[in-house]
């Protein structure tokens, strides 16, 4: 999509009303390397009179450019405005810097001013385009739906940010960021974001155990005492094989997923985590019992095997191989997003003493080139066929809030059958501050990756996969139900706002029995009382899937008990 030449915008404008703009993330300001002063790295950008924010490439031949929130124009001086696809999206304006900077360092911008400057200008724009229409052509109406979806959920349910990768053919063929990394500095998402996965970490896991098991250094059928020399099973646990701990199907607790660190501060080794974190609720190859216990210990039992450190061996065995080079289970202390509580607070880097539960660090391109490894057909992967086939093939059924959105779960991946019979695989990842998700069919090579800095991401996510499965011709994913419980929530709210009103009007109007206004008393002690508690405690499910809304329940809850207080309070009155 070329530049074209735009009547001019009179007065004052925000950016997303310029002639032409697609805006979805802010914008960035494009300028030619020429003119009388050259923008430097770390130089502040100003439009009109507003802080665009620091130049975040080197100066020189490569263009500079400036990514540009919440501005308006004063006065635009440049009718070229160019969308050049939600690949590479905002409005893209030709600019130097010109005087002296004031105290605040923020240098006054201004456009291009000669014919040979634009030509330079409009070539460079048509060089740009040519990456970001390939990457278009294949699925604009979709990319433009979820940059849609992913833009408002963002704003409504109070997202700091996100990145999406979309894949077709076992491809990528779209990726879009979203929001800010780190709100708090006005620091915008970047589609090269290094993000923690969570436990999106457990099917590069088994990868991991099954290119182990195909070379012949890992018995997936064997006990795992077998392996151990740094620390033993408790007796009644010696059937636990690491097929058992890649299919949840090893009868153990979920673990404390609380336990986190300080990247740079002490922390138990894994053995001494896993003696204080292991128990048994049932006996392995009974069901299913989601547990990152089990999957430390498969960590454990990978290192004893091999006796090679688990980071530095899926690094080599399967990370390295499937391209994934910005991914590591080691923290590296890398620039990163800023994580965000359910709350929207920041949350401090830390890791946990395993790595194969929740341990791995990657972008979104990352988990996109690992979800495309296990698309039928794929070119590259470090398993054979039938080893991935192994992998995605269900093991076990799932019961509780897992039956919800998935069918069952096969080693490392959860499994469900879509609304046409194909069959997909898929893995969540939820943790402190980040949440992670991809979902796939086999079959057909299609995807979606989506990373988030934020633990609010739930909604997020389900409207995305919503989207996503619409167009692949199929009834919303498992996991697009989360939408579900914000239609119930909304009808609860009514529901609690309607009771109020009657028990308000109800306790000024008539006489109760003592017995109703007893039951209304104890009533409203639950309904108000529940809110309180809950917003004291540090983490609800109910948080995770109602980010946005759960503050209005409660209120709409305390409201209903109020009246009903009103109620059991109201003193008898004759007729």
């Amino acid at each position: 999509m070329a530049c074209c030449h735009q009547p001019r915008p009179r007065g004052r404008l925000p950016l997303s009303e310029w002639p032409g703009s697609s805006i979805s993330c802010g914008a960035r300001i494009w300028r030619m390397p020429t003119g009388p002063t050259p923008i430097a790295r770390g130089d502040m950008a100003m439009v009109g009179r507003h802080e665009a924010g620091p130049v975040s490439m080197e100066d020189g031949l490569s263009p500079a450019w400036v990514r540009l929130r919440d501005a308006t124009m004063h006065q635009p001086g440049v009718a070229h405005i160019c969308d050049i696809s939600s690949v590479v999206t905002g409005i893209f304006l030709p600019v130097w810097r010109v005087g002296a900077h004031d105290r605040t360092g923020i240098g006054r911008m201004t456009p291009l001013a000669s014919l040979r400057d634009a030509a330079l200008y409009v070539m460079a724009m048509l060089a740009l385009n040519v990456s970001a229409v390939v990457a278009e052509d294949s699925a604009s109406p979709l990319t433009t739906r979820l940059s849609e979806t992913a833009t408002a959920r963002i704003e409504s349910d109070g997202v700091a940010g996100a990145v999406i990768v979309l894949l077709r053919d076992g491809e990528g063929v779209w990726t879009g960021a979203f929001g800010m990394a780190d709100p708090q500095r006005a620091v915008p998402m970047t589609q090269n974001a290094l993000f923690r996965v969570e436990t999106l970490s457990k099917p590069v896991a088994a990868w991991g155990a099954m290119r182990l098991a195909e070379t012949g250094r890992l018995d997936l059928y064997a006990p795992v005492d077998v392996c151990l020399t740094r620390w033993r099973l408790p007796e009644g646990a010696d059937l636990i094989t690491p097929r058992a701990l890649l299919s949840h199907s090893a009868g153990l607790g979920l673990g404390d997923y609380a336990a986190r660190f300080p990247p740079e501060g002490p922390r138990p080794g894994l053995p001494e985590h896993i003696a204080q974190d292991f128990g048994m609720i049932a006996a392995p190859g009974t069901g299913f019992s989601y547990s990152d216990t089990g999957y430390n210990l498969l960590e454990l039992v990978i290192e004893d095997c091999t006796s090679e450190d688990f980071a530095a061996l899926m690094g080599r065995e399967v990370l390295s191989p499937l391209g994934m080079t910005g991914a590591s289970f080691d923290w590296t202390g890398a620039d990163m997003p800023v994580g965000h509580d359910l709350r929207g607070h920041p949350v401090a880097a830390y890791v946990y003493p395993g790595r194969a539960s929740g341990g791995l660090h990657a972008t979104a391109a990352d988990i996109a080139r690992f979800a495309a490894a296990g698309m039928e057909g794929a070119e590259r992967s470090v398993l054979s066929p039938e080893g991935v086939a192994s992998l995605q093939r269900p093991e076990v059924a799932v019961d509780g809030l897992f039956a919800f959105a998935a069918d069952g779960y096969a080693l490392g991946h959860f499994t469900e059958t879509l609304s046409d019979g194909r069959h997909a695989v898929w893995h969540g990842g939820q943790g402190y501050g980040w949440m992670s998700h991809v979902h796939m069919v086999p079959e057909t090579g299609d995807g979606i990756v989506i990373l988030s800095n934020s633990q609010r991401a739930w909604p997020l996510f389900a409207a995305l996969l919503r989207d996503w499965s619409d167009s692949i011709g199929v009834a919303p994913v498992g996991m697009a139900r989360v939408l579900l419980a914000e239609r119930a929530a909304r009808l609860a709210i009514g529901l609690a706002l309607a009771v109020g009103l009657l028990a308000l009007r109800s306790a000024c109007v008539h006489r109760r029995p003592r017995a109703l206004r007893i039951a209304a008393g104890i009533a409203a002690a639950a309904l108000i009382g529940w809110p309180f508690w809950a917003a004291a405690q540090t983490y609800l499910f109910l948080f995770s899937i109602l980010p946005g809304l759960w503050p209005w329940l409660g209120g709409a809850s305390a409201f209903a008990g109020i009246g009903l207080a009103c109620i059991a309070l109201m003193p008898e009155r004759g007729q």
